[in-house]
This record gives structure tokens, sequence and C-alpha cells, in this order.
């Protein structure tokens, strides 16, 4: 028991550059792939690898236990959701710089994670680093992003802005780093002392947004935000939360009219985009009648649902 406790002792004293802390929520086979590509990619800078488990039913944590010993596990009792989960790792990472990702995330490119924490060694006006995310077809799903507006979701809910750019976007790039106002936080990476700066991420954001909110707080402290637009993983985009599409809507809608509140101080803007969301959800309604593997009624309860909520 003594050996134990020094051992625990030992390793929280001990700072390693990279600490890469994952969420994982019933989806053992993807955890399995994510870890490996990082174990197969990640070759320069020493690391550690934290894995929250919120409670999974499909043995994730047995699993890990069994084939990864050397990963540090927290096991919940309960789904704590995404921002609490994280901040739980958070408290005991070792890493100077930490990676919050995704479990439905695949590293191809060996030396991605090399490359972006040496990149924010090297830029220390940057505050929190990002790469390009990939659809598993290699189209382009996010490259940072502008915080949301009443514009914004006008483009992506009504006229599916965001279809079309997967579409039509793509092709070689002669950039190396893109300035942004957030980056999603399937891969975000940042410093131990940013966290100690700006507190760590609101835990009243069960999962989405919350990503927003923390580069939010980060902007306003002078740092840069950006993604390596050269660099770039797979993101499976919702694979971990498709199993219950109205839920996972719901808290995405929800916390996209938090952070309009927090970043316009407006609420007209808030109904405006609460109008968009409802107006949009209705319209994929309607185009889930003739889409397989879709069902109108989901998207029909998330929009009583959402005409209930009470401000």
């Amino acid at each position: 028991m003594k050996n134990n406790l020094n051992k625990q002792e030992k390793r929280k004293n001990e700072i390693i550059p990279l600490s890469i802390i994952i969420v994982n929520w019933n989806h053992k086979d993807l955890l399995k792939d994510c870890l490996d590509s990082i174990f197969k990619t990640h070759k320069e800078n020493q690391f550690e690898i934290i894995v929250v488990d919120n409670h999974s039913a499909d043995d994730s944590a047995a699993f890990i236990k069994e084939k990864y010993p050397e990963i540090v596990l927290i096991e919940n009792h309960e789904n704590l959701g995404f921002a609490r989960a994280n901040n739980q790792a958070i408290k005991i990472a070792r890493g100077e710089y930490f990676l919050l990702l995704n479990n439905d995330t695949l590293i191809r490119n060996t030396h991605c994670f090399d490359r972006m924490l040496n990149y924010m060694e090297a830029n220390r006006e940057v505050g929190v680093l990002g790469c390009k995310l990939l659809y598993p077809d290699g189209t382009i799903q996010s490259e940072g992003e502008s915080f949301p507006s009443v514009w914004k979701t006008f483009k992506t809910q009504i006229l599916f802005v965001k279809t079309l750019q997967r579409i039509t976007e793509g092709g070689l790039t002669n950039r190396t780093f893109k300035q942004v106002d957030y980056v999603c936080g399937a891969c975000l990476m940042t410093r131990k002392t940013l966290f100690d700066e700006v507190g760590l991420l609101k835990e009243k954001y069960f999962m989405y947004g919350e990503d927003v909110e923390f580069c939010y707080r980060v902007k306003r402290t002078g740092n840069i935000i950006g993604v390596l637009v050269n660099e770039n993983i797979i993101h499976l985009h919702s694979k971990s939360t498709e199993k219950n599409l109205t839920e996972m809507l719901y808290h995405s809608i929800n916390n996209d009219l938090k952070n309009i509140q927090i970043l316009y101080n407006s609420q007209l803007k808030v109904i405006s985009v609460k109008i968009l969301h409802l107006i949009g959800i209705l319209i994929r309604a309607f185009l889930a009648i003739f889409r397989k593997g879709k069902n109108p009624m989901d998207y029909l309860r998330l929009f009583f649902r959402l005409l209930e909520r009470k401000k």
C-alpha cells in the first residue's frame, strides 16, 4: 500500500510535455482505434493518456485496464458529461500542454501532435491550437470556426452552407497557421498555465458548446487561437452520440443559445437564433422522410422539446 502511494505521489510530481485527455461513453471500439492511432503516430515528445469513462455499459473500463495498463483511467459511476469529465482529467494531468481529444478521432500523420506542441512552444502568443478535421471521405469538416451569430445560424440551418462547403472545399493550401475564433473541442491543445489563468471548462455545458465558451475566455486574455491547416486528423463526427440524436441536438442547440447570450448579451439575438434553429429542425424533419436511416419523428420530438424549454 505504501509503495502504491509513493508511486502515485511520484507520478503527480513528474512533469511531462503532453497530456492527452479522452472522454469515453459506450464506444469501446472507437476508443481502441483512437488509442492505437495515437501510439502509432506520436513518437517524439513524452506523453500520457488519461481516459475518463463516463459509466459505459460496454466494458470500456475493463478493456482499458486489460489492454492499456499504462493509460491513466478515471471511472465514473454516472455519465457526468463532456466538460465535467474533462475537468476531472485536467486536475490530475501532468503535462505542460493538454490535448482534449474525442474518442471518435483517428490520427494518420506521424508526429502530428508533436508538431502541434512544437508550434505552440515556438509561438507563445498562441493559447489554443487545433488542426484540420476531416470526414472519413477526406472532405473538410472544420479548420477552426468563427463565433456563432444570427447570420451564421441562418447560413447553416436554413441555407445549409456547411453542407455546401463540404462538397466544394478541398485541395492544397499554402498556409500553415490560420487564426480563428475557436477550435473544435474534438482536438484542442492548450497550455496548463492557461487553464490556471482562465479556469476550467464550464460544467453547465453537458456536451457541445464548451469549446466556444472556453475559447471566448481565452481570447479575452489576448491569447491567439488558431489551427495548423497543414495538419489533419479524421473525426467521425458525432459517432459517440449518434445513438441518441434528439438528446445530442438538444444539448447542441441549448448550448448555442447560451453562447449567443454570453457573446452578445442580447435577448433578441437569442430569440432570433432559437427561431432559426426551430425552422431548421422542421426542414430536416421533412428531408428525413426521403433519407435512409433518418426518422422524422426524432426531429419533431426535438422541435416540441425546445418549444417547451423555459428561459
